[in-house]
């Protein structure tokens, strides 16, 4: 009660953060996955404030945060409102540092890595898996080029077309017609409601 707390911006289509024990490698992740520079030392506590960075997952881009192992209640509160945490903790041994979770009463869902010996690209399916989203491309042409440009859109899971509308601009769902979706290797002409899937291309039309 009272205690201070400290607020990192969201960024990015998610917001993750790294907690373990000192020595952990959580610098070590989050140089992997990103491409931010932490201090890297043979000494403990090294990381002594959150250090950012951003990842990316086929174009879309998630904030990376890795806290303090001193655990200060300012930078765990941050936890408690990420999408999800990264527990770095050696095979065997996940008990103590998701002890220490319930301790600061961060009940954020996690999953655990092991940075020594898990693969950076294995690491980060499993954060996108865990994340529950889907990636959406926008079919636009670009006038300059004359071709058409795709660019990713995280969803969450189960989404549909008129979500996809609505983030790009809320006025597509009053000028809505009909959406042109391009999965795998058929297209299909779609209404508002039609459940998007990972991977598919929507190419939008608006009422003229």
């Amino acid at each position: 009660k009272g205690a201070k707390t400290a607020g990192i911006t969201k960024e990015g289509e998610a917001q993750v953060c790294i907690i373990g024990f000192t020595k952990s490698g959580k610098s070590t992740l989050l140089k992997n996955l990103t491409a931010a520079k932490p201090a890297i030392s043979s000494h403990p506590y090294t990381t002594t404030k959150p250090e950012i960075g951003m990842m990316d997952y086929k174009g879309v881009k998630i904030q990376m945060i890795e806290i303090p192992s001193t655990f200060d209640p300012r930078y765990m509160s941050i936890a408690r409102t990420a999408d999800l945490i990264v527990l770095t903790s050696p095979q065997g041994e996940e008990k103590n540092i998701e002890g220490v979770m319930e301790n600061h009463y961060v009940r954020t869902r996690h999953i655990v890595v092991d940075p020594m010996s898990d693969d950076a690209w294995l690491v980060k399916e499993k954060i996108w898996s865990a994340l529950g989203l889907i990636i959406a491309y926008t079919k636009k042409l670009d006038y300059t080029t004359k071709r058409h440009k795709l660019s990713p859109m995280a969803l969450p899971k189960n989404s549909t077309v008129k979500d996809f509308a609505e983030r790009i601009h809320k006025d597509f769902i009053k000028d809505f017609h009909f959406a042109r979706v391009y999965r795998k290797n058929r297209t299909v002409q779609a209404g508002l409601n039609y459940p998007l899937q990972d991977g598919d291309i929507v190419e939008l039309h608006l009422k003229s």
